[in-house]
C-alpha cells in the first residue's frame, strides 16, 4: 500500500515543491540533505533495484525508480561510448528562480539513487537557470572519471 501511494507522479510532485521549498533555505542544508537521502534510501528499498550491468542498463535503472504513471517524463537518451544522457521533463518549482545551488541540493535524491544502481549523476542543465523546461543529466558508471563533466551549479554565467 505505501509503496503504491509513493509510486504516483502526484506524490513525487509534492515531496519535490516541500524539497525545493527546504532547498532554497541556507540554515536548512542539512534537513535538505536528510530528507532527499531518506526518501531516496525509502525508494531503493521498496523498488530493489539490482545493480546495472551496462551504461543503457544504468540509465533504465534510474528511469525504473521514477513513477510509473510519470515515466514520460523522463528520458533517457541512446548512450556514448560512456556517458548515458538523461532528461527531467517535469515542471521543476525551481524553474527560472536562477537557483542552482537549490537545484544542487534537490538533486541528491536522484545522485543516491543513481548511486544505488552503480553509478554517478552530474546535473548538466538545470531548469533553474537554463531557460528551458526540462533538466539534462549525465550517468556513468561509479568510479569513471566525470572530470570533463561540468554541474551546473559550477557553470559561470
Amino acid at each position: 500500500m505505501l509503496k503504491q501511494l509513493l509510486e504516483k507522479q502526484k506524490v513525487f510532485n509534492q515531496s519535490l515543491r516541500i524539497l525545493a521549498v527546504l532547498s532554497r533555505r541556507g540554515t536548512l542544508n542539512g534537513l535538505t540533505h536528510l530528507m532527499t537521502t531518506i526518501l531516496a534510501q525509502l525508494n531503493v528499498f521498496l523498488n530493489r533495484p539490482s545493480p546495472s550491468k551496462s551504461l543503457q542498463d544504468l540509465g533504465d535503472r534510474w528511469l525504473g525508480m521514477m513513477p510509473p504513471d510519470g515515466q514520460h517524463l523522463f528520458k533517457v537518451e541512446k548512450p556514448t561510448s560512456d556517458t548515458v544522457h538523461t532528461q527531467i521533463h517535469l515542471h521543476c518549482p525551481l524553474r527560472g528562480t536562477g537557483d542552482v545551488e537549490a537545484c544542487y541540493k534537490l538533486m541528491n535524491y536522484d545522485r543516491k539513487l543513481v548511486d544505488a544502481v552503480g553509478g554517478q549523476l552530474v546535473v548538466l542543465e538545470s531548469q533553474a537557470n537554463s531557460g528551458k523546461s526540462y533538466c539534462r543529466l549525465a550517468l556513468r558508471p561509479k568510479g569513471a572519471d566525470v572530470s570533463d563533466l561540468v554541474p551546473a551549479h559550477q557553470q559561470g554565467g
